[in-house]
């Protein structure tokens, strides 16, 4: 068989596929799903599938199941994203030293059965010094080496606070050697659209590819609500609890609302792909069937119900105190710990 060789150009489905949620730490996940899961989205067109490290036996269980279908969908018909740098909850759990970074990498590689990673990204960039990720001996000069060698695509950096990643963004640029890609999360949602003041910025600083990751944010907009260790405050909950009980009164889904909403991103400030967790088929299902329902929204082929207007203003309304609000990352306790 051909050994895989990496890509100069990503052509990302608008929709990803988060293997985060195999880590078991929302729910728990039965043997077969991820193997169904995968199949599935790759016969709707998903063609993205993003993991790391930390996310507990995530790399291993997508690795396989990829590994699995490969007869029906090799290597070349999807892209795959990990992470370095982050490999537990606490600060000092980071490494970001270029012999950690290059290590990390090859592992990756044996976990998911590949020859090369199309994204590697340094993961939640804002829990270390600014020099461990752009300075001699750190984490994006172990990535470019990588990408110099064949083994990563696209070079990229993940995290929560938008001005530590267009800060990285901006360096980058200044010193001639453009980030490929940003991963953001939870800043494109139904009660947080900050991406869309940055999306522009960090274009302007030569980042090709933005991708949005977790429309639920976390888990805060769906009907079961956040898991308990999410960093969101208790207002916020509150709120986002209300909100679930007033779509559940109207006869909508709450996360089904929170996917409508954040999927509009692509057309609204272009981001590239929205990346959405899904642990079991009927999830990957449901995700295709809303992003589809919002292409034809936005094409003008079916009108948004009235019903669904009226409970969208109410559920806004109860999260507007909010609005725009980022929490602390990293929390006293992820720094301290």
């Amino acid at each position: 068989m051909a050994k895989d060789v990496p890509r100069n150009h990503l052509e990302l489905s608008e929709v990803g596929f988060g293997a985060g949620v195999f880590s078991g730490v929302y729910d728990e996940i039965e043997a077969s799903w991820p193997v169904e899961a995968c199949r599935q989205a790759l016969q709707s067109g998903i063609n993205s599938f993003d993991t790391s490290p930390y996310y507990g036996r995530s790399e291993f269980i997508l690795g396989d199941a990829l590994h699995h279908l490969a007869d029906e969908f090799p290597r070349s018909n999807y892209y795959i994203a990990t992470k370095v740098g982050r490999y537990g909850y606490y600060a000092r759990e980071f490494d970001y030293s270029s012999a950690c970074v290059t290590a990390s990498v090859g592992e990756s590689l044996r976990r998911l059965h590949t020859d090369y990673l199309d994204i590697v990204y340094c993961h939640d960039v804002e829990f270390v010094p600014f020099e461990n990720i752009v300075g001699e001996g750190g984490a994006l000069e172990a990535l470019f080496k990588l990408k110099g060698e064949g083994k990563i695509s696209f070079v990229g950096c993940s995290g929560y606070p938008l001005p530590v990643l267009l800060k990285i963004a901006q360096h980058q640029h200044a010193k001639g050697q453009n980030l490929d890609i940003i991963l953001s999360y939870c800043h494109y949602t139904l009660q947080n659209t900050t991406l869309a003041q940055y999306a522009p910025l960090l274009r302007a600083a030569g980042v090709r590819y933005i991708l949005n990751a977790s429309p639920l944010s976390m888990g805060l907009f769906r009907p079961s609500g956040p898991p308990e260790w999410h960093p969101a405050h208790a207002e916020l909950r509150e709120a986002a609890r209300k909100a679930m009980e007033v779509s559940k009164a109207a006869g909508f889904n709450i996360a089904k609302l929170a996917s409508q909403y954040a999927f509009k991103a692509r057309e609204e400030i272009g981001v590239d792909s929205t990346i959405i967790g899904l642990k079991m088929k009927e999830q990957v299902e449901e995700a295709v069937e809303t992003w589809t329902e919002v292409k034809e929204r936005e094409r003008g082929l079916i009108e948004i119900p009235k019903a669904e207007r009226k409970v969208m203003d109410e559920v806004l309304a109860l999260l507007a105190p909010y609005h725009d609000y980022s929490w602390e990352s990293p929390t006293k306790k992820e720094r301290e710990g």
